[in-house]
């Protein structure tokens, strides 16, 4: 039996959360975030566009994931991401604006199967808003990447969001 892409993505995201939750709540809360403000769901718009989900490994890193569609090539698309934040770069006590870079992977399969799949890796650089009053993440992205199956190719994503922190 095959399962439509839609429901193997949500499954990878789901795996994925649940691998690296017990690793950050096992972590000092030293400079990060709240033991109970680790995990963050929400939504991504831009390229792509869908659900958006962040869990902090440590106080300046996180694991980033999304499960979207992509409508500028008619694609699911699922990617996940390990961010390291930068705190110091802007000062906007008592809320948070880290910058943040990264690297990561995508998997993208066409929805009618018909230009099967495509996989790469990202760069992530961005900047989150972490308020202090609200359990809100919000935050702006842009990554170029490299997608290399089926072919090598430079591509280029931006996405701006926002998560509730749990």
């Amino acid at each position: 039996m095959r399962l439509p892409p839609m429901i193997c993505m949500l499954v990878m995201l789901l795996t994925i959360v649940a691998l690296v939750q017990p690793a950050a709540q096992q972590e000092s809360d030293s400079d990060s975030l709240a033991g109970n403000d680790r995990f963050s769901l929400g939504i991504i718009v831009g390229q792509p566009t869908g659900l958006s989900a962040k869990v902090w490994l440590a106080p300046n890193s996180a694991v980033d994931a999304a499960l979207a569609w992509n409508f500028q090539t008619d694609r699911f698309h699922f990617h996940a991401d390990y961010l390291h934040h930068f705190f110091d770069a802007f000062d906007v006590a008592p809320d948070r604006l880290p910058i943040y870079a990264g690297v990561g992977g995508n998997l993208r399969i066409r929805g009618d199967n018909a230009g099967g799949l495509r996989s790469g890796v990202r760069v992530p650089l961005g900047v989150s808003f972490l308020s202090s009053e609200l359990p809100i993440d919000a935050f702006a992205e842009l990554v170029p990447g490299m997608r290399i199956i089926p072919s090598t190719e430079f591509e280029f994503w931006w996405g701006l969001g926002a998560r509730y922190r749990f």
